[in-house]
């Protein structure tokens, strides 16, 4: 996957600062100033404010100065009118971080959720529950409840085991369960305990 990550930068104020000394044309004369907000961004997502930069230009011969090109005297004054006329950093500078942590909190929720299911299905199997299990080493694979009596359950174990636990779901078809077993309830309810069971799918 390519990540189109970078930088830019946009406009937050243009102000004047007048009766000045221009350092390149040596005439007394008034600049037009900017402050740009740098940010990263990606996908052309703002992601956060990175830093502001100052330039002025002079109104006689029309040269642009970054605020640290220029005297002391002038970035004194210019650094004054600034701090008159304050700016800010909008909060759309952060809009990348606002989706970023919607994301996690989705995420931790239904993770959290999930947990949550999968404590109250282990309590209360109905035929069709699919039990994910780790299967130790590195492998996973799946069983499915087939029937439930008062003190065991009849499950079909999937013959298929895949050791990547987000693709678990490729070998939940039904042509993988065809070897039956008998559980009780209480050995069941351990492997969950042992978290060998991790969670459980009911449709």
């Amino acid at each position: 996957m390519i990540f189109y990550y970078g930088t830019k930068a946009t406009n937050l104020k243009t102000g004047q600062i007048i009766n000045v000394d221009c350092p390149n044309c040596n005439t007394n004369v008034s600049m037009i100033y900017s402050v740009f907000g740098k940010y990263a961004h990606l996908y052309l997502i703002p992601l956060f404010p990175i830093k502001k930069l100052t330039f002025a230009e002079c109104n006689s011969c029309r040269k642009t100065f970054e605020q640290v090109e220029l005297p002391s005297q002038i970035q004194q004054k210019l650094q004054r009118e600034k701090e008159k006329n304050r700016v800010t950093t909008p909060i759309w500078m952060f809009s990348g971080l606002f989706v970023v942590a919607a994301i996690v909190g989705m995420a931790f929720y239904s993770s959290h959720q999930t947990d949550l299911d999968t404590a109250n299905f282990i309590k209360n199997p109905k035929l069709g529950d699919v039990y994910f299990l780790d299967s130790d080493q590195g492998h996973y694979t799946t069983m499915k409840v087939n029937q439930i009596s008062k003190d065991s359950i009849n499950v079909f174990l999937n013959e298929m085991e895949i050791d990547q636990k987000t693709s678990i779901y490729e070998i939940d078809i039904d042509e993988n369960y065809k070897k039956q077993y008998i559980i009780s309830k209480k050995d069941m309810l351990k492997l969950y305990n042992e978290k060998k069971i991790y969670e459980i799918k009911r449709d």
